[in-house]
């Protein structure tokens, strides 16, 4: 990676299932340790902070005014050095499939995620999520949300209704 380089960031512009127009941004600040990925698609436009200090991923999704936090895979998702890496070069941009359940626990103390997190989440029910292998049956019959984010593939299941 380029050392002198503090920060990477890419825009794309999409169509989406229907037709519309996606924007999608990926900024990554290697100072602070700190990538922010955005989707604006109108009401169902989604935000996600991965924070390498605290290990937290952050999934924000203002439409239904409420986040989901859950601990990073250290193991399997990229060094922030290797996502700059894919954006300083041009590199194609592979998904990062994730699939999480979401508990109906309450984040009580935002501040212990640290301040992107806090940041980000602040004032909104914030839930904790738990990483799964593969996409996991809806609990309750609630049903799962898919986040697109450039390279980010989420599928959001569980306890609490995103829908």
């Amino acid at each position: 990676m380029n050392t002198a380089s503090t920060s990477d960031s890419i825009q794309l512009v999409n169509k989406d299932n229907n037709g519309g127009t996606v924007y999608q941004t990926v900024n990554i600040n290697h100072n602070i340790n700190v990538a922010a990925f955005n989707m604006y698609s109108g009401m169902q436009s989604t935000n996600t902070i991965v924070d390498y200090n605290s290990g937290i991923i952050a999934y924000h999704m203002p439409y239904k005014r409420l986040c989901v936090v859950s601990r990073m895979n250290r193991s399997t998702f990229p060094t922030i050095s290797q996502l700059g890496d894919m954006v300083h070069e041009g590199q194609s941009l592979h998904p990062l499939h994730r699939s999480y359940g979401i508990s109906r626990v309450l984040v009580t103390n935002m501040a212990q995620l640290g301040k992107p997190t806090e940041a980000i989440c602040g004032g909104l029910n914030t839930y904790w999520a738990t990483e799964y292998p593969r996409p996991r049956p809806a609990a309750g019959g609630r049903g799962c949300a898919e986040v697109k984010l450039l390279i980010l593939d989420v599928n959001l299941c569980g306890g609490i209704s995103l829908f």
